[in-house]
């Protein structure tokens, strides 16, 4: 066999998540510029709104986005995944044109809702599409890159947008948002390729026959995400406080502690990036979810700032791996016809999970001190990780009882459902 013919399926695969990738990076980079430099500098600065309507804003863009959702993920199932990829992602250039012609605060509410549904129609349909484009053993692998790039997105977004606030104008923010807006759309247009990979024979024989396989149906995920997202998005509102008060040192402080374990953590989570792939999806989960919970409880018990520095690093890397193994799990849960319904149902249970959970963090942090969200933040991780484990334990008894009958009498063996 020729070096050719077996760099060939590799080739395939990079041409084929390249342009995936891409779309994300650009689209986070836009919703970075537009959450840090829009919603909370240029609405109070330059509408001089109060500062609640920086929440209103971000509750605006929240609910929507958790109203259509589900809606929207089910129309791409009707009409193809690119056609709404490519209405979501159009939405949101009228809707920015209109804010930056509109200086108004309540204005701007309205149009922040709008951003939300071209973001409801935009995810489900992208993520249906990278279900049915991405076989079983490499679903991991993809969503470890497209989690890369959100990240690397938000953060290029966020940096470009304070820079052009603070030493340009927020006209150029709107332009640069916009900008993104129209490249996104370009790429999808011409990048994403909306033609369906079947799994092979022998890829579809594989997953059914694998004893250890866990196959959590959608509901199970949808209870596990709850809790995940709650875990980690209920201490997030007192990580201000929690500095100033506990740690005693400022934020700038802080941020010179990270570049080096995030460098670290950043490689370790690309070389092992592959681990659900290899060994299921409950692995990575459970490991990922159990040093989340520990760091995160752990830092209630130190004031050291490069002690805390490495459990925040630790934690985000145990949920950089959790991340993409549930997202990998989510698509195979879903059947490709209604893939779209239901990947915008989790996800809607996600963003209300990250939404209750920083809204009920700053209820807790406020009548029982800055600690508090972050002990109850690494129960509730611990909650989900109870949650798979003992769903595991019930599918594997279920899968040996159907096996003992089958030795029986195969005849009488229904077929195992989640």
């Amino acid at each position: 066999m020729s070096a050719n013919t077996i760099a060939a399926p590799a080739r395939r695969e990079r041409a084929r998540l390249l342009p995936l990738a891409a779309v994300v990076f650009v689209w986070q980079a836009f919703v970075g510029i537009y959450f840090l430099s829009l919603v909370q500098q240029y609405l109070p600065q330059a509408l001089h709104a109060g500062l609640a309507y920086s929440g209103y804003a971000m509750a605006s863009y929240g609910i929507a986005r958790f109203v259509t959702q589900a809606p929207a993920g089910w129309v791409s199932d009707r009409i193809g995944r690119r056609i709404m990829m490519l209405v979501g992602v159009a939405i949101s250039v009228p809707a920015l044109w209109l804010m930056m012609l509109v200086p108004d605060e309540k204005a701007f509410l309205a149009f922040s809702a709008i951003l939300g549904i071209g973001a409801a129609v935009m995810w489900p349909a992208f993520m249906a599409h990278v279900g049915e484009t991405t076989p079983h053993g490499r679903r991991n692998r993809t969503m470890s890159l497209l989690n890369i790039a959100q990240m690397a997105g938000l953060g290029v977004g966020t940096f470009l947008g304070v820079l052009l606030a603070d030493y340009v104008t927020y006209g150029a923010v709107f332009w640069l948002c916009i900008g993104f807006n129209l490249l996104a759309l370009v790429m999808v247009a011409r990048g994403i390729d909306e033609r369906p990979r079947e799994p092979a024979p022998h890829e579809r024989a594989r997953q059914a026959a694998d004893p250890l396989a866990w196959r959590p149906s959608v509901r199970v995920l949808a209870v596990i995400v709850l809790f995940l997202t709650l875990g980690t998005s209920l201490h997030t509102p007192m990580i201000g406080a929690y500095t100033h008060d506990v740690l005693r040192v400022k934020m700038s402080h802080m941020a010179v502690l990270f570049p080096l374990p995030a460098a670290l953590a950043g490689f370790a989570f690309w070389r092992y990036s592959r681990v659900a792939d290899r060994y299921g999806r409950m692995l990575p989960l459970v490991a990922g979810l159990f040093v989340a919970a520990m760091s995160i409880f752990a830092l209630t018990l130190t004031r050291s700032p490069l002690i805390v520095v490495n459990l925040v690093v630790l934690a985000g890397l145990a949920y950089a791996i959790s991340i993409p193994a549930w997202g990998a799990a989510a698509l195979d849960a879903t059947d490709a016809g209604s893939r779209g319904a239901w990947l915008g149902a989790l996800a809607a249970v996600q963003g209300f999970g990250v939404a209750g959970g920083q809204a009920l963090g700053g209820v807790i942090g406020g009548v029982w001190g800055p600690l508090a969200p972050f002990k109850i933040a690494a129960l509730l991780l611990m909650v989900a990780l109870i949650l798979i484990v003992a769903h595991y334990r019930v599918q594997t008894q279920r899968r040996r009882g159907f096996v003992k009958v089958s030795n029986l009498s195969p005849a009488l063996v229904p077929v195992i459902s989640d």
